[in-house]
C-alpha cells in the first residue's frame, strides 16, 4: 500500500472501471462548477489521452518531500535526511499549525515559538496525502470546494504552483535536471541514501519523491488532464 500518482485517470477508468469513472466524472464536473463559480476557467478532464502512472514511497515519500518544504519556507536549513518518521517532524507540524491555527506545535513548546512561515509551499503541504486532484490550472490559493461536493481529498491544487514548489525543492536538493522517474541511479539512491556525496544522493528519498511529483505535473500541464493522488 502506498500513494500512487496518475495523469489522464478518466481515460484510464473509462475503459477499466466503469463505477470509478462515473464517480470520478461528477466529482470532476462538479470541481468545474465550483471553479467557475470562483471566476476560475472549467477544467474538462480529458477522456482520450496518453496515461501516466508513479508511484511515492508509500505515503512517507510524499512527507519527506513536505518536511524539506518546510525547512526552506521557515528559511533554515536542510534538516538531516529523512529517518521515515517525516509527518512529526516539528517543523511540518508547525507549518501545518500554522495553516489551521491550532494548538502550538512540538517546536513551540521546544523552542518557545515557532517558526515564521512565508506559506510559499502550500500546494504541496496543504493538500490529502492519500487522495484529490491537482488541475492543470494556474491558480494562487489551495481551493476548498464545499463539503456537499464531496471532492476526493477536499483540497484541491494547482500544478502549475505545484511545479513551482517542488522545482525550489530540487533546486535546493541540487537534483541534476537530468534525472527522471525512471533514473536507475535515482532509484538506487532512494533505496540506500549515501553519507557522503552529492546532496541528491544524501537526500535520495526526497529527491525520489520530488523527481516523481514533478514529472507527474508536468505530464498534467501538457495533457490538460488532473494529477490525481489515489
Amino acid at each position: 500500500m502506498g500513494l500512487n500518482l496518475e495523469v489522464g485517470m478518466l481515460a484510464d477508468l473509462r475503459e477499466n472501471d466503469e463505477e470509478g469513472f462515473e464517480y470520478h466524472r461528477v466529482a470532476l464536473e462538479q470541481l468545474s462548477s465550483f471553479l467557475v463559480d470562483r471566476g476560475l476557467p472549467a477544467h474538462h478532464e480529458p477522456l482520450d489521452c496518453e496515461v501516466w502512472s508513479g508511484d511515492m514511497i508509500g505515503y512517507s515519500g510524499l512527507h519527506d518531500v513536505r518536511r524539506i518544504a518546510a525547512y526552506l519556507d521557515a528559511g533554515k536549513p536542510l534538516p538531516s535526511p529523512s529517518s521515515k518518521n517525516s509527518a512529526q517532524d516539528p517543523c511540518l507540524e508547525a507549518y501545518y499549525a500554522s495553516v489551521v491555527r491550532g494548538s502550538p506545535s512540538m517546536l513551540a513548546r521546544l523552542f518557545g515559538r515557532s517558526p515564521r512561515f512565508r506559506h510559499q509551499f502550500d500546494h504541496l503541504i496543504v493538500h490529502s496525502d492519500a487522495e484529490g486532484y491537482y488541475l492543470p490550472t494556474d491558480f494562487d490559493e489551495v481551493l476548498f470546494p464545499p463539503a456537499d461536493l464531496e471532492v476526493p481529498g477536499g483540497m484541491v491544487g494547482s500544478a502549475q504552483r505545484l511545479l513551482a514548489e517542488l522545482d525550489r525543492i530540487a533546486n535546493a536538493l541540487e537534483i541534476p535536471p537530468t534525472l527522471s522517474d525512471s533514473s536507475e541511479e535515482l532509484w538506487e539512491a532512494a533505496d540506500s541514501p549515501v553519507m557522503t556525496g552529492k546532496v541528491w544522493q544524501r537526500y535520495g528519498r526526497e529527491s525520489y519523491g520530488c523527481v516523481v511529483l514533478r514529472e507527474g505535473c508536468r505530464r498534467a500541464i501538457t495533457s490538460g488532464a488532473a494529477l490525481v493522488f489515489t
